[in-house]
């Protein structure tokens, strides 16, 4: 395949809205004739790299569902196979991996799992996946448990996943990631809620310093192709006190955030739909309704 058809097909890949992708990749191959492009080292790195723009959520053998994240790459373990029993030296050689696997961790499940981006098979590898620190491990759980928390009661049920993961010993660096996926493409629209948070804090002190940015992507194609992308940075760092607990003073603080942002959103929905969406307003063949373009329900 030429370089252009396959900057082409990255293209697609990379502006796929969330849950369409397998739809983007049949249609591909409708048109191409067959799938082989997807064992194309550069489709395959894109493929990755979806997985980890959107926080896709996966689910393991057990039931239990992990996100992937960009900060949750790890390297491939390479396993060997067992030394021949043949006469002779034999020599023992790697086995072969399928360049389509990557391994990630889920620290706030403590799982360590691999992840076909061509098949979506998804295994465990270690699901005792634990910092060598015990105070931090303790931290991060608690992170973890206060974070669950925040989600089941702001995010609409079964739509949210959240995760955490830290760096260092003493001066802590946590990164708090929430991937909110609300599709419903039976009734051609789907949308995601993406915010990703980084939090230092020095353990046993009373301060900390929140960055972060929220990712928002809404896609409506009924009889047509709508598509609201909207991008908040918190560059500035919001610095918060610790009160009572930690982690809990620190998820309250990204609640006031979101719940910050969530409230301009709705003024400016509200702005669009008096002054800019008025002339879309038509029925819906299916529904026979009025498309509200008012009202957000991604959260």
């Amino acid at each position: 395949m030429s370089d252009s058809k396959t900057k082409a097909l990255q293209y697609f890949i990379q502006e796929a809205t969330v849950g369409e992708l397998e739809y983007i990749i049949d249609d591909i191959g409708t048109i191409v004739g067959n799938k082989d492009f997807l064992q194309q080292p550069e489709i395959i790195q894109a493929l990755r790299e979806y997985q980890e723009r959107h926080l896709n959520h996966q689910t393991l053998p057990d039931g239990t569902k992990v996100v992937v994240t960009e900060k949750g790459r790890r390297e491939t373990e390479v396993m060997k196979e067992p030394e021949p029993e043949a006469e002779g030296e034999g020599e023992q050689l790697p086995a072969e991996t399928d360049p389509s696997e990557f391994t990630y961790v889920d620290e706030a499940r403590n799982i360590k799992f691999t992840l076909n981006v061509n098949s979506g098979e998804v295994k465990v590898i270690n699901d005792a996946e634990k910092h060598h620190d015990e105070a931090v491990q303790g931290f991060k759980e608690q992170l973890a448990e206060s974070l669950d928390k925040y989600i089941a009661g702001h995010y609409k049920e079964l739509t949210t996943l959240g995760t955490v993961s830290v760096e260092g010993t003493d001066q802590i660096t946590a990164h708090i990631e929430i991937s909110c996926h609300n599709l419903n493409h039976k009734n051609f629209w789907g949308g995601e809620w993406l915010s990703r948070w980084t939090v230092t804090h020095t353990l046993g002190s009373s301060d900390f310093e929140v960055t972060g940015k929220i990712n928002i992507h809404n896609h409506y194609f009924e009889q047509g192709n709508i598509q609201f992308e909207l991008n908040k940075s918190f560059d500035s760092p919001t610095a918060g006190t610790v009160s009572g607990d930690a982690a809990e003073s620190i998820i309250a603080t990204i609640n006031k955030l979101e719940e910050n942002y969530q409230v301009s959103l709705e003024e400016m929905y509200e702005e669009i739909s008096d002054n800019h969406m008025k002339n879309l307003r038509r029925k819906l063949p299916f529904t026979g309704k009025n498309f509200e373009w008012g009202v957000s329900k991604l959260m």
